[in-house]
């Protein structure tokens, strides 16, 4: 499964693939490389997380994996994690 670290900020937040995922992801797919490193999604009043729709969460992890749906679907889906407490904020076993 591929895991995301989130850290919330007043005005958005910072979404990045944790190390172990980033591990995995090397080993799965030669060549492949963490570009973009971090995703920053921004709001306009103080961050929510209940805001983001569900397609929402899949599109940040294609951004930061550069893989489809189907290639995430195959890794076990995916979830979000607060790094300073590992608590799962969101988590889909499909794309």
């Amino acid at each position: 499964m591929i895991e995301v670290a989130v850290g919330k900020q007043s005005n958005g937040a910072t979404f990045q693939l944790h190390p172990k995922t980033r591990a995995l992801l090397e080993s799965r797919f030669p060549g492949w490389s963490p570009v973009p490193s971090s995703v920053f999604v921004s709001s306009s009043r103080p961050w929510d997380y209940e805001r983001m729709q569900d397609p929402m969460w899949a599109q940040i992890v294609m951004l930061l994996t550069r893989l489809d749906e189907e290639q995430i679907e195959e890794l076990g889906g995916f979830k979000f994690t607060s790094p300073s407490d590992d608590h799962v904020v969101y988590e889909s076993h499909a794309a």
